[in-house]
């Protein structure tokens, strides 16, 4: 649906001269992105306000989003995989851990340490789909390592100041899960690895070769 619905606005643009014939495939892909992430966030912020966690909900997709997009980590095969794995994520959380933890505050922080630290280990998995170059991956690793030490900062620092627990909660769940994705993108090998002797890019899960890059 995502799929159809762009291409009909990408053949749009072109028919009305506001792009050219060579740049369709590029907005193509931008323009999905774009209506996959806009009913993905619809979906979780309609969630969040029956619930009655809106604001909370904000923070956690602010955290969660600054730090992977430098982290990568693993992704669904399909659009549809992605929609229903975050929107049960979130959902599971919400109504499942997030009470739990509320409760046993001290379980929740630990975790969010030992997120923490796993970020700054291991920095960013390289995914196919984004296949960064050796420049990128490396730039990526050292934004995501001074994110998360922001990250932990603030959400620290606001713990002490005796900001209320719901939106701590939800804080540090943002770095909880972006580090449990990250290492799920290692265990399952959805990994690009530059080979340094001839610049070929290998793909960990056995996936072959690419081009050089």
């Amino acid at each position: 649906m995502t799929e159809h619905i762009a291409n009909v606005l990408t053949e749009h643009m072109f028919a009305d001269g506001l792009i050219e014939c060579g740049d369709k495939e590029i907005y193509h892909y931008a323009i999905q992105v774009l209506i996959e992430k806009t009913i993905g966030f619809f979906t979780i912020f309609l969630f969040s306000i029956m619930w009655g966690v809106f604001l909370e909900t904000v923070f956690f997709l602010l955290c969660f989003s600054c730090l992977r997009k430098y982290t990568g980590g693993f992704h669904s095969e399909s659009y549809a995989g992605c929609f229903v794995g975050t929107t049960g994520i979130y959902i599971i959380y919400v109504k499942l851990l997030y009470p739990i933890f509320l409760k046993y505050m001290n379980i929740n922080m630990t975790a969010f340490y030992i997120a923490g630290l796993l970020i700054l280990l291991i920095g960013a998995v390289n995914h196919p789909n984004m296949e960064w170059s050796k420049k990128e991956y490396e730039n990526c690793k050292a934004l995501a390592r001074i994110a998360v030490i922001v990250e932990l900062f603030i959400i620290t620092s606001f713990l002490y100041l005796g900001m209320e627990k719901d939106y701590i909660l939800f804080m540090s769940f943002g770095m909880i899960l972006c580090a449990f994705l990250l290492a799920l993108g290692k265990i399952t090998k959805q990994e690009v690895k530059t080979n340094e002797k001839d610049g070929t890019k290998e793909f960990a899960g056995n996936l072959g070769k690419s081009s050089k890059g």
